[in-house]
């Protein structure tokens, strides 16, 4: 019985993982710094590119090595190849990035 719990259990908790594998699919995860960062566009905002920094060492108040909005600009340029628009630019509370992308030739 505990066994067929603990499996249910288990399942249960990997569903979101599907959905996440597909988002995915179109994130790209760059390093800038030493810092790694996770661009994909924007669900929330259409026309707009995410870039998250991943805390893996879990330390919350750690200092960035640089700026986190510059972080964040290298961040778009290395995983798309195309230029924050610095005009658009925005930082949620939750610490990413938004921005409408310049591309060469587009």
């Amino acid at each position: 019985m505990a066994t067929k719990a603990l499996c249910l259990a288990l399942m249960t908790s990997l569903m979101p993982l599907a959905a996440a594998a597909k988002d995915a699919e179109e994130a790209k995860q760059v390093s800038v710094l030493g810092r790694t960062w996770v661009v994909a566009p924007a669900e929330e905002a259409p026309g707009f590119h995410r870039a998250t920094r991943l805390n893996t060492e879990m330390l919350p108040f750690r200092p960035p090595a640089v700026l986190s909005v510059r972080q964040a600009i290298r961040a778009f340029r290395g995983a798309t190849g195309c230029s924050a628009n610095i005009d658009t630019i925005y930082r949620d509370i939750s610490g990413d990035y938004f921005a409408t992308l310049i591309c060469p030739g587009s």
